[in-house]
């Protein structure tokens, strides 16, 4: 069993969520911390890889050679490709043609920055033999399957306390003086406007579903839009109320009654969250390593934009659960009112945050509400968290968010960083002086 200490801790070990890697350092002073705050830009510059570096380490990486793929994990017969520009793809079309591939998709993503594709493999080919081939005769291009990415949500009630909002150091005045202009990007399932009572912020929503595809459930959706945004007159929960959210409907609902999103929706959403702009973006969905969604991941996180994905709900001798095991990505994992870890939480080096998770209370109207567990609804609270600094600093790299927010972390369990608690319980910033204007001292 694990033993869970409470403590804060002066000495902090930080670990830098490099996109190349993870590195770690000892804990650093508070000279250090004020001179990588004072860094701004120029970070930016100096962390930021050129795409055809990117394309190049991914490549060589191979991200995901496996001898076997999980054949209900992802699209039958189905090969993603991302060209770096139009010519690239006029020659895999010369060369897919040839063999008896079929093109089915084609996007042109500005917002990302590259042009994506998908095909359908010979007959008789695997998923398996088509990744194989086309990354053989275009060893420059990334390729992979078309993956299923899943919710990381449980419904399942067990506490019936309300305490998420304490244990984070949320407060209604300061949600209210520091998420002015914020905007929240998120790709999930469909959201109810009716089931979501706002003041006077507009949500922005986009289907990146195909035609013929059946809309899941909204229930997803909504519960996380009301945890960020939502906010009825006389049920105050909403973390950033005054937030314009952008949602990007991924989510479809199968025969099987499983409810899924592919690579092919995921990456066209990112593309669009990044062309709206958004200062963060919310992704409570988790499933295999993908080099195209890797590459789309690297380069919204190049814009300057933070991403905070659910740490998944495998286990705690699950599998990494993905785009959350991406470096760079703030992993979080979810915890109950006794600050002890959910049971269904995954746990492994690249959990970076803790949040409240399990029965977090979502409310459906004035007098009615349901309780909901999982890493989904824990997310929220860190990108809450992330969002805060960002509007404080908005030039800061993400890199500089993250290393903000672990330096104010609530330590749980091993001494720094560990595969339960990642840094620790999240802290949101309290920028409000007394007046209620905004404040350049976040915590």
């Amino acid at each position: 069993m694990h033993t869970r200490t409470s403590r804060f801790s002066n000495i902090v070990v930080l670990c830098f969520l490099l996109l190349s890697g993870a590195s770690c350092a000892t804990s650093p002073s508070a000279s250090s911390v004020q001179s990588e705050t004072n860094r701004g830009d120029s970070a930016s510059q100096n962390t930021t890889e050129d795409i055809s570096d990117q394309f190049d380490r991914l490549r060589a990486k191979g991200l995901q050679d496996q001898d076997t793929i999980n054949l209900d994990a992802l699209e039958p017969g189905e090969v993603c490709v991302i060209n770096v520009n139009e010519d690239e793809a006029k020659k895999l079309d010369t060369y897919a043609s040839s063999r008896g591939y079929t093109k089915k998709k084609r996007r042109i993503l500005n917002g990302l920055g590259f042009v994506m594709s998908i095909l359908h493999v010979p007959p008789g080919h695997t998923v398996q033999q088509g990744i194989g081939d086309l990354r053989k005769a275009f060893p420059s291009q990334i390729i992979d399957a078309n993956h299923h990415y899943f919710l990381q949500g449980k419904t399942v009630p067990i506490d019936p306390r309300l305490y998420g909002h304490r244990l984070v150091k949320w407060n209604e005045q300061t949600a209210n003086c520091t998420t002015q202009d914020i905007s929240i990007g998120m790709i999930d399932t469909p959201v109810d406007r009716h089931r979501l009572p706002l003041h006077h912020r507009p949500i922005h929503m986009e289907s990146f579903l195909s035609e013929h595809a059946s809309k899941a459930s909204d229930h997803h959706g909504t519960a996380v839009a009301i945890l960020l945004v939502g906010q009825a007159q006389s049920t105050r929960h909403a973390l950033l109320p005054q937030a314009s959210l952008f949602v990007a409907e991924a989510f479809r609902q199968t025969d099987k009654g499983h409810t899924e999103a592919t690579t092919w929706s995921i990456v066209r959403a990112l593309d669009w969250l990044v062309e709206r702009k958004v200062q963060i973006i919310n992704l409570s969905l988790g499933g295999p390593p993908n080099a195209l969604l890797s590459f789309a991941i690297q380069n919204t996180l190049a814009e300057g934009i933070p991403i905070v994905a659910a740490g998944g709900n495998v286990g705690p001798r699950g599998q990494s659960i993905y785009p959350a095991a991406q470096p760079g990505v703030l992993a979080v994992t979810a915890l109950d009112v006794n600050l002890h870890p959910y049971q269904h939480a995954s746990r492994g080096p690249y959990i970076a945050f803790s949040a409240p998770g399990v029965d977090i209370w979502i409310p459906k109207n004035s007098h009615d509400g349901v309780f909901q567990s999982g890493t989904s609804f824990a997310a929220p609270f860190v990108t809450t968290a992330a969002a805060t600094v960002k509007q404080l600093h908005p030039n800061w790299t993400p890199e500089q968010v993250t290393h903000h927010l672990a330096s104010h972390a609530l330590d749980l369990g091993q001494l720094g960083k560990d595969n339960t608690f990642g840094w620790g319980l999240i802290q949101i910033p309290q920028t409000c002086p007394p007046s209620g204007s905004l404040t350049q001292t976040p915590f």
